[in-house]
């Protein structure tokens, strides 16, 4: 079996709470009892979509045998930190490679503007005046974007970090004419 081969469950474990730093090396060692496919390319570490480790990580092992040995390394320590570990399959690990790191597809369009540096207190009138310094183009959607967010976060909606974009900005422009 090949590593992110589409279909079929795969024996897969998911770790969570590997250091930033952690290679390869260290995860097969903390597996050691395991029979880790294709060795250290059966190891894939998540990524954050700024590009850092998120501190988890995908193991693909041999055998469903495999799998119930890695399991039993749950809550163990590996160094100094507390590791989990749980079942997962090929399907997870395509999805999570496919849509975590900073190329994910998810990352490249997701109408998601970063602005750092702004003072603790800023208010999103006070974003909108950036449009005049030439940072900001298509300055509505950004702000429709970011009002519609915050709506999104003042009720709580679970929108798992997206937003539809064409509805949503529709819904915003309606409330917005409104109030005016």
């Amino acid at each position: 079996m090949m590593l992110g081969t589409k279909g079929g469950a795969g024996f897969m474990v998911k770790v969570r709470g590997l250091s930033w730093s952690c290679p390869a090396n260290k995860v097969q060692q903390f597996f050691s009892d395991c029979k880790i496919q294709n060795e250290a390319q059966g190891v894939r570490f998540i990524y954050t979509r700024e590009g850092r480790p998120s501190g988890e990580g995908l193991v693909e092992l041999e055998s469903e045998d495999e799998v119930k040995l890695a399991l039993k390394k749950d809550k163990e320590t590996m160094g100094h930190k507390y590791v989990e570990v749980f079942k997962s399959n090929n399907i997870e690990m395509d999805w999570v490679l496919k849509h975590t790191g900073p190329n994910s597809l998810d990352t490249a369009n997701d109408g998601f503007v970063q602005l750092r540096g702004l003072p603790f207190g800023c208010s999103k009138e006070e974003i909108v005046l950036l449009r005049g310094t030439g940072i900001l183009k298509s300055l509505r959607a950004v702000e429709l974007k970011l009002e519609l967010t915050m709506i999104h976060h003042e009720n709580l909606c679970p929108c798992n970090g997206q937003v539809p974009m064409a509805e949503g900005i529709t819904a915003l422009e309606e409330e917005l004419a409104l109030k005016g």
